[in-house]
Parts: C-alpha cells; sequence; structure tokens
C-alpha cells in the first residue's frame, strides 16, 4: 500500500511540474527560468530522498524488494559484502536469544514469510521463560502457532526450554505453550537422561494437539510425509542436509546427532550445524562433493558456529566449502561451565583460528565480566538479529553493539592464568602446549587475580596473523 501511494505521488508531482513548465514557456523566459530553478530544487531533493532511502535500506521497499525496515539507534552501514549493519529487514529474520544465564545454550526463532520457526531451546528450563518473553516482546509468532520446531540433539543446553519447568502441575516449555506445526528431531541419541524423557513427554504432547513428528532421516530420505525440503515462501526454503549420523549410530557422542539445516533466500544461503563435531563435519564435507547441484554446499552468508565455537568443531572441511560471510556462536564467553581450562572454554582459541581465515564478523550474545574480585554475566552483542530482504543481508543487535568478537574488550583483556605442569594438548599442527587454567575448578566463579600462587597475565584470545580483518 506505502508503495502505491508513493508511486501516485511521484506521479502526480511530475504530471504538476509538466503542466508549469508548458505554461510557463508560454509566457516567457522569466517563467521559464522560475521552473527550471523549481525542478533543479525538486531534482536536488528528489536525490536527498533517494540518498536517505538507499543509506537505510527502504529504497528496497519502493523497489518492491522489502515492503518494512526496522534500524537501531547505530549507523546504518553497507558492507561491500552485501551485509548492511543495524537494520532488520521483515521478510526473513534470524534471532539468536540470549538465553539470561551464564550457560551455553541454542535457542534461535526464525521468521520466513508467515512461518514461525524455532531451532533448540536452551539453555535451562528457565530459559523457557526467556524465549516466550522475548518473542511476546518483540510480537513475534503473533497467532501462538510455531509451525516448525526443531530439536537438533538430546544434550540439556538445547533441549531443557522445550519441556521448561514445571509450576501448578504443568510444564511451561515451548511445546506446551505454542501450538506446534511439526517438530523434527535427531534419529538417534545417546541420551537416557530424565531432561530427555521430559522432552520426549513435550513432543508427545504436541503431537497429542495436532503436530507431526518426523526424524531428520525421515526428512532426508523424504519418508513418511517428511520433506528434505520445505517451501516456506516462494523464495525462501528449509533444507535438511545430510549427516551420515542420521543414519548411523556407531557414535557416543550425541553432538554427531545434530540435526543440520540450511535456509536459502533466492540466491542468500543460511547454515545450521547444531553441535556437529569434526567426524560429522568431514562426512558431510565429503558428501557435498560437488558432483551434482544437490551436493554442492553454497557459500552462506551465516554460519552458526558449530557446538557453541568449541575446539572441536567448525573446521576446515566445512568453512573452506561454505565461507561464510558472518558467524554467531552461541554461548557466554567465557563461562567455566565446562572446564577451568582457559584454552576450551567458548569461544575458543582453536575456533577462532579457523573461522579467522573467512570472516572477522564473529558476534556472541553474551559474556562473563570478573573484575575486582566481582563476577556478572551480561550482554555481549545481545540478542543478535540477522535478517534478509533476498538481495541483502542486516545485521542488528538488541543492545545495538555490533562490535566484533575480536574487537571487544573481554576478547583483547590481560587475565590471570597459571599453567598446568600435568596436563598438555597439541594444535592442529601437531606442536605440543601448555595448557593454562583461569580459576581453580569447572563451574567456578572465583576466577583468579594477582594473589593466586603462580599466576600469570596472559592474552585471553588473539586473533591470528594472517586473520580476516
Amino acid at each position: 500500500m506505502a508503495t502505491k501511494k508513493t508511486n501516485n505521488s511521484l506521479k502526480k508531482a511530475v504530471k504538476k511540474t509538466a503542466k508549469k513548465t508548458v505554461k510557463s514557456a508560454k509566457k516567457g523566459n522569466k517563467g521559464a527560468i522560475a521552473v527550471i530553478v523549481i525542478v533543479v530544487v525538486i531534482l536536488l531533493i528528489a536525490g536527498g530522498v533517494f540518498a536517505g532511502l538507499y543509506f537505510t535500506g527502504k529504497l528496497d521497499g519502493l523497489l518492491g524488494k522489502n515492503t518494512q525496515t526496522t534500524t537501531t539507534a547505530g549507523p546504518v552501514v553497507r558492507g561491500d559484502d552485501g551485509i548492511v549493519e543495524n537494520i532488520k529487514y521483515d521478510d526473513f529474520e534470524i534471532h539468536f536469544m540470549e538465553l539470561g544465564n551464564d550457560a551455553a545454550g541454542d535457542s534461535i526463532y526464525i521468521k520466513a514469510g508467515d512461518n514461525d520457526i524455532l531451532i533448540d531451546a536452551g539453555s535451562t528450563q528457565a530459559s523457557a521463560e526467556t524465549i516466550e518473553g522475548y518473542l511476546s516482546k518483540n510480537k513475534l509468532v503473533q497467532d501462538n502457532k510455531l509451525e516448525y520446531v526443531i530439536g537438533t540433539h538430546g544434550d540439556f543446553d538445547h533441549i531443557s526450554g522445550m519441556y521448561g519447568s514445571k509450576k501448578n502441575g504443568k510444564y511451561n516449555g515451548i511445546l506446551y505453550t505454542y501450538k506446534v506445526g511439526t517438530v523434527i528431531k535427531q534419529a538417534y541419541t545417546t541420551k537416557a537422561t530424565t531432561a530427555y524423557q521430559n522432552y520426549l513427554n513435550g513432543i508427545d504432547y504436541a503431537v497429542s494437539q495436532g503436530a507431526k513428528c518426523y526424524t531428520a532421516a525421515e526428512c532426508f530420505n523424504n519418508q513418511n510425509g517428511a520433506s528434505s525440503v520445505y517451501n516456506l515462501t516462494s523464495d525462501i526454503k528449509m533444507t535438511v542436509l545430510y549427516n551420515r549420523y542420521y543414519f548411523n549410530n556407531d557414535t557416543s557422542d550425541e553432538n554427531n546427532y545434530s540435526v543440520c539445516v540450511m535456509f536459502t533466500y533466492k540466491t542468500l544461503n543460511y547454515i545450521f550445524t547444531g553441535d556437529l563435531e569434526k567426524e560429522g563435519e568431514e562426512y558431510m564435507a565429503a558428501y557435498y562433493d560437488g558432483s551434482t547441484p544437490e551436493k554442492t554446499l553454497p557459500k552462506v552468508e551465516l554460519y552458526k558456529a558449530g557446538h557453541h565455537g568449541s575446539k572441536t568443531s567448525s573446521n576446515e572441511c566445512l568453512l573452506k566449502k561454505i565461507q561464510p560471510k558472518m558467524c554467531v556462536a552461541c554461548c557466554c564467553a567465557g563461562t567455566s561451565e565446562y572446564t577451568n581450562n582457559l584454552e576450551h572454554q567458548f569461544p575458543t582459541q582453536a575456533f577462532i583460528n579457523r573461522i579467522a581465515k573467512y570472516t572477522s564478523k564473529v558476534y556472541v550474545p553474551s559474556m562473563i565480566k570478573y573484575s575486582d574480585n566481582t563476577w556478572k554475566y551480561t550482554s555481549m552483542n545481545g540478542d543478535i538479529i540477522v535478517s534478509s530482504n533476498g538481495e541483502n543481508t542486516g545485521l542488528m543487535s538488541s543492545v545495538n553493539n555490533l562490535t566484533r568478537l575480536k574487537d571487544t574488550e573481554w576478547f583483547n583483556e590481560q587475565i590471570y592464568a597459571v599453567k598446568t605442569t600435568s596436563k598438555y594438548t597439541w594444535n592442529e599442527a601437531g606442536d605440543k602446549f601448555d595448557v593454562y587454567q583461569n580459576c581453580a575448578k569447572s563451574d567456578t566463579i572465583d576466577f583468579y587475580t594477582k594473589d593466586t600462587p603462580n599466576a600469570v597475565l596472559i592474552p585471553r584470545r588473539t586473533w591470528p596473523a594472517n586473520g580476516v580483518q
């Protein structure tokens, strides 16, 4: 409607100017000169409006590419790579949500036309309320229906918000709160936990309310009503990608069972591989050998870092095929939730070394901040919103902070750590190097200080010299 009104206004202005030109020409030179001045002024104004529309991305709407955009307080910046900062296109949106605590976890909301999609619901049971609050606050899922819910695998930090907490005898998780169209889950699992059983109970509840449930194997093989490609709109599709571990349960690593999907909007691609580890990535890369269009992985606008930016995911075998323009690592940077080994805390140095070859646009929702013996969980980039109008990719932060990981204070901070004498590890070249710990044990808030025996100051992370700047 707005486009039609704008076009009509432009037509009227052109007709009015043309009439004035004819009329003034008949009156003589003075009138003609006046008209020329008016025309020049109109052209200058039009040029200013055009520039304004272009740099805010709203020109796309007038051209029929996108009807609505939202901008933040930051300046709109158009990169040569087609990524536009501080803007959100409403056609296709990906929301990497902050989950309200210092635990690692994934929960990603995607809007594709009229389709509402959720990939995972970590990081804790309490995150169910955080996720629902975010969707409500931002007026998402307005019909209270999620067309697709994808649980990539059975780890707690991906499924706990699916069932949530029990209050007054009822669970408040995603599978209970929203009506669900289709659930897609992993084909195999190593889990026999109460959390996983609660997740399955949540799926059963959704199915009892009319949802369909398929495994990733059924989707990839187009079996039992499932599909490998879901056409969400005329221009946007969701593809369930190949993973060997949809069909083989010969690994004890739950992460390798992850459901992997790619969204395509016209020619732009966005890929999500859950917590897929090196073995799974190698099989995926070998399958997509480029022998046919169906067996070719394209370059992507966005790669959701595998396994929260761990040292065991986001390997060269996959990265060299997809060559991402940007990457989001779903984690709380620096948390000791899983380890007190500085080298292995998310996002890891090994991950940084590998992704740096392809992009410096790496973003993280949250971080641990520790100073003056005080610890707190806080935002890094906050809720990160990646979007598209089919021509460009937009990038926005809920806290108006698009500082790249490598440029953050957290990344460049010098911290106190203690070198262990009984442990060591190897880098990718096979060289042995020392391991440092920055706290006494995992899952602690008592990080080392200058008063800790044998503590030395070392950089928390470094950006490799050959990385993209």
